[in-house]
């Protein structure tokens, strides 16, 4: 998260680098290596680091791809061929050609032959700044569209944490252990985070639902925490339909995953959960309870 947050500022500084051209291009894509590093982007870390240092030859597999992201590959002849110098070597050669154009007076055609060269590799660092450029902005989106929904998360999850305790007093306990186990980097721990969101969840219905008589063909047991749920938001007052039905949609899709897992866990099935769908649990789990306490405050 730390190394997240350090990369979108950055992310705009390498862009105005290259908008501005404030700096030479090789280190332009020092910088982006960075970012990428920043961002745990391998595969643009291997593709840059062969734009700094140069192509090998012959080109590996993983060369080819790389210089593909940079758009180096041409038509030469009708064969496939590519430019594999650095960034560094085809700059330099830029300032040297022009360096040595001949002065108007002399040779047109050397004069002319001279400027073509120096047209043909300006053009080709055009398209690996214009590669780099396009990498680097949609990190840039990324980064701005991930913070802009962090930021709404925390909003929801500073009003629930500030309250759930009201109705669960382990609540907060719950969430946080289930946080942690979504962060971890083992899957079984995922697959806890599911079991929590699932807990928590039940936990709720039983303090404001308890379990009781079935109500029609609806049973109200204990282990029909979804249904009892239901029931206590279908009863609110004060609440319209429409807002009832989206609460209880939400409810019941969440639950009927969460039932999955859990019951396949007790047949003794093999359940895989990704660190993904543990996210996906806890934001539900986080959005269910905040509509609960709303229901709450509104009765």
């Amino acid at each position: 998260m730390i190394k997240r947050h350090d990369a979108l500022p950055f992310s705009e500084e390498v862009l105005s680098d290259i908008e501005l051209s404030r700096l030479p291009l090789q280190d332009v894509v020092r910088k982006a290596s960075r970012l990428a590093r920043l961002m745990d982007d391998f595969a643009a870390v291997e593709w840059l680091r062969y734009e700094v240092s140069g192509y090998p030859d012959p080109l590996t597999s993983e060369a080819v791809a790389a210089a593909d992201r940079s758009n180096r590959r041409a038509m030469v002849d009708g064969e496939v061929k590519f430019w594999t110098g650095s960034v560094g070597s085809l700059q330099a050669s830029v300032a040297v050609t022009s360096a040595r154009i001949p002065a108007s007076g002399d040779n047109a055609y050397e004069r002319s032959k001279a400027a073509q060269s120096v047209v043909e590799t300006q053009n080709k660092l055009d398209v690996i700044v214009g590669s780099i450029h396009q990498w680097v902005s949609s990190v840039n989106y990324e980064l701005r569209f991930g913070a802009a929904a962090e930021t709404a998360f925390s909003v929801v999850r500073s009003e629930v944490d500030g309250k759930i305790a009201s109705v669960v007093p382990d609540a907060v306990l719950k969430l946080a252990s289930a946080f942690e186990n979504a962060a971890s980097d083992n899957p079984e721990n995922w697959a806890g985070a599911a079991s929590t969101c699932r807990r928590l969840i039940k936990s709720v219905a039983d303090e404001l639902r308890p379990p009781g008589e079935a109500i029609g063909k609806h049973p109200m047991g204990d282990a029909n925490y979804v249904n009892r749920l239901v029931d206590w938001i279908v009863n609110r007052p004060g609440i319209s339909d429409t807002q009832k039905d989206v609460i209880v949609a939400d409810l019941e899709f969440l639950g009927r995953r969460l039932d999955a897992f859990t019951d396949a866990g007790n047949k003794g099935a093999h359940s895989e959960v990704t660190r993904f769908e543990a996210s996906r649990y806890i934001t539900g789990t986080y959005l269910f309870l905040g509509d609960v306490l709303g229901l709450q405050k509104d009765d």
